[in-house]
C-alpha cells in the first residue's frame, strides 16, 4: 500500500516553528497506544508531521482529525483546543481535556506531622509586589530591601512569578518590621506586603493595601475627639493607630494616623466635617513618605506625564506636592528655652 508522502512546507517544521511545537508538545496518541514515528497510514489528503504530533489537512477541510486537532483552519492556540491549557486556564480547567495515566495519579503524601513543622517555617513568609507596570531586576529589588530593612538575620528572598517575591524572616521582630511597618518603596514605587500562608497560589493573592502615616490639619480643639477622629481616619483608609497629641516631625497642627490606604482609589486630598449649626468644615490630608502618585487623577504607580497622553495643563492636575507633609528644619525641632526672671534685679 502507498502511502501519502508528508506535505512539504518548504522547511523543517520543528525549527521554523518552534513556539507551535511548545504549545502542542503535551498531546500524545491515545492512551494505551504509544506515539511513535511509525504511524498507520492516513488517507490521501493528510499529512502527518510526526515530530510535531500533528496532522495537518492538506484539502483545506476543517473537520477534526485524528489526533484530537483541528484543520489548518481552526488555529492552535485557540480556546476550543487543550493546547491553550496553560496560557488562558487553569489547572482544573486544564485537566477537564486530558486523561491521566496511571503513574501521574501517583500520590506524594505528606505526613501529619511533617505539615506542622512546615507550619512553623511559613509563620514568617510574606508575599510582596511593586506596585508599577515598568520592568526591573528582582536582583536590585532584593538588594535595595535588604538594605532598607537591615533585618536582624538573614533574609531569604525568591521569585514567585511575573512581579511576585516571596520573603522568608526567621523570627517575630523580623516579620512585624517587613510587614506592618513601612511604607516602602522602591525605586520611588510602592512595594506591597501582604501576610503569606504558604499554601494560597501566589498568581491569586490580592495586593490592595499600603501601609502608610497620613495627617489631618486642622481640626478645631474642641472638636479634637477620639469618635470624631475615628471617623475621620475611616475617610481615609483602615485605621490601625491613631495619636492625638503626636510630636510634631512635621509642619502644621495635626492629627497622626496609621492607615492602610487602598492602592486602586485617588489618594484623599482632605476630609469634611459637618457641625450642625456651623456648616462644613474642610480639613487638609497630608502624607509622610508617600510613593510616587499621579497628580491628574490621583493614583498610585505613575506619574501624571504617562497618564492618559500625559498632555496635561497646570490647571488639570488635581492633586500634587501640597499633599505632602513637610518636616521641620531642626532649628524648628530644638525645644524651646525660657529664661527664668532676675528677681534681683526686679526687687531693686
Amino acid at each position: 500500500m502507498v502511502t501519502a508522502p508528508p506535505l512539504s512546507l518548504g522547511f523543517s517544521a520543528p525549527e521554523a516553528i518552534p513556539n507551535r511545537r511548545r504549545e502542542i508538545d503535551h498531546v500524545r496518541a491515545p492512551v494505551g497506544r504509544p506515539a511513535t514515528h511509525s504511524e498507520p497510514p492516513r488517507p490521501f489528503g493528510f499529512a502527518l508531521d510526526a515530530s510535531l504530533g500533528l496532522a495537518i489537512d492538506v484539502c483545506g477541510s476543517s473537520r477534526r482529525h485524528p489526533l484530537g486537532l483541528s484543520s489548518m483552519a481552526d488555529p492552535v492556540g485557540t480556546a476550543s483546543s487543550p493546547v491553550t491549557a496553560g496560557k488562558g486556564l487553569d489547572l482544573d480547567d486544564m485537566l477537564a481535556h486530558l486523561e491521566l495515566r496511571e503513574d501521574e495519579l501517583d500520590d506524594v503524601v505528606i505526613p501529619v506531622e511533617a505539615v506542622k513543622e512546615f507550619q512553623k517555617d511559613a509563620r514568617w513568609l510574606a508575599i510582596g509586589k511593586v506596585h508599577t507596570s515598568r520592568s526591573f531586576s528582582s536582583e536590585a529589588l532584593f538588594g535595595k530591601m535588604r538594605a532598607i530593612w537591615n533585618l536582624s538575620r538573614d533574609l531569604i528572598c525568591r521569585e514567585a512569578g511575573e512581579n511576585l517575591f516571596i520573603f522568608q524572616m526567621h523570627c517575630l521582630g523580623d516579620w512585624k518590621k517587613v510587614v506592618h511597618q513601612g511604607p516602602w518603596t522602591f525605586r520611588g514605587w510602592a512595594v506591597l506586603i501582604e501576610d503569606y500562608d504558604g499554601k494560597e497560589d501566589p498568581e491569586k493573592m490580592t495586593f490592595n493595601g499600603l501601609h502608610i502615616w497620613a495627617q489631618i490639619h486642622g481640626i478645631p480643639e474642641l472638636y479634637r475627639k477620639t469618635e470624631v477622629i475615628d471617623d475621620l481616619a475611616r475617610r481615609i483608609g483602615k485605621t490601625k493607630e491613631v495619636q492625638m497629641s503626636p510630636k510634631l516631625f512635621f509642619e502644621g497642627n495635626y492629627v497622626r494616623l496609621r492607615v492602610i490606604i487602598d492602592v486602586n482609589k485617588p489618594l484623599m486630598r482632605f476630609v469634611s466635617l459637618m457641625v450642625e449649626g456651623e456648616g462644613r468644615k474642610r480639613l487638609a490630608v497630608k502624607y509622610e513618605k508617600i510613593p510616587f502618585f499621579c497628580k491628574r487623577c490621583g493614583l498610585l504607580g505613575h506619574d501624571h506625564e504617562e497618564c492618559g497622553d500625559g498632555a496635561w495643563e497646570p490647571k488639570d492636575l488635581q492633586y500634587g506636592e501640597w499633599m505632602l507633609a513637610v518636616r521641620r528644619s531642626n532649628t524648628q525641632l530644638e525645644p524651646r528655652r525660657f529664661a527664668a526672671p532676675n528677681l534681683a534685679v526686679e526687687a531693686s
